[in-house]
């Protein structure tokens, strides 16, 4: 891994960040769903439908980003832990060190 270029850091929080934004959207979509098919008995004009139509038109396209997400969530975990493995080694000093953002950029 000599000259990666990594903020190991930032790969955490992005994948934190993914996994909350995952699973709002889940529970949130669900949520929505669950409360339109309630409101079946109560709201009847045309719009209902159009509204039930766009929610299934949706729904195989959050399904697949979410399914394909998943494994983005577990190779991001496993390059983090590849990441700071390889750093805590010692492999990560010297000529072939690896480079955080901060190293790069000291703003």
């Amino acid at each position: 891994m000599a000259g990666v270029v990594n903020d190991i850091e930032a790969l955490a929080e992005f994948r934190a960040h993914l996994m909350q934004f995952n699973h709002d959207l889940a529970e949130n979509f669900a949520t929505i769903r669950g409360h339109w098919r309630e409101l079946g008995e109560v709201w009847r004009d045309d719009m209902y439908q159009v509204f039930g139509e766009a929610l299934e038109e949706v729904t195989p396209g959050i399904t697949h980003y979410l399914s394909a997400t998943e494994g983005q969530e577990a190779h991001l975990a496993a390059l983090i832990e590849q990441l700071r493995g390889y750093l805590e080694t010692g492999l990560g000093t010297g000529a072939g060190r690896a480079v955080s953002r901060r190293d790069r950029d000291p703003r």
